[in-house]
């Protein structure tokens, strides 16, 4: 098997964490300033995967502001190369296993079309034990630009030890 390794990201790691959010269609495109800020501000709820020195996965979060007990789920993507190999989920892990034991659910928007984003959240609930509730947020008329309506997906309450025997 591959070797991967999971680390929080530095700010030297933007440039590469932004040309893999390019290279990941359907993810919404970002300044390369915001992965900056994103791997200075909030490095504790974002995760890097590498293999030989090479960024070949990117998950970014924030603790909601709105609701301390969530972590929401921002980005994730991962190297076409190495799809289908539980990076994304091991990212979610790793970056839920260090959140602080307020945290008991995760969320991310979704649009409806990106069924593998929501196969992986499905996966991820149910490995979990946790239910996963999906409800409309923004609608096109928010975003406009031909985007197509967000749904916010919320997972738990999860349990951190049930995810360490994951893991």
């Amino acid at each position: 098997m591959t070797s991967i390794t999971y680390r929080e990201p530095a700010v030297d790691d933007a440039q590469e964490i932004w040309e893999l959010v390019k290279n990941n269609k359907p993810l919404d495109e970002n300044s390369k300033y915001l992965y900056v800020l994103l791997c200075h501000q909030f490095s504790k709820t974002c995760c890097v995967a590498e293999h030989n020195s090479e960024i070949i996965g990117f998950l970014s979060g924030f603790i909601s502001p709105k609701d301390p007990n969530t972590l929401f789920v921002w980005q994730a993507a991962v190297d076409n190369r190495f799809r289908n190999q539980g990076i994304a989920k091991k990212m979610v892990f790793q970056t839920f296993s260090g959140t602080n034991s307020l945290v008991k659910f995760v969320e991310a928007t979704v649009t409806p079309s990106n069924h593998s984003s929501l196969k992986f959240l499905q996966n991820f609930a149910d490995q979990a034990g946790a239910k996963l509730v999906s409800r409309p947020l923004f609608s096109t008329d928010v975003l406009e630009d031909g985007h197509e309506p967000e749904n916010l997906i919320r997972i738990g309450p999860i349990q951190k030890k049930i995810l360490e025997v994951m893991s």
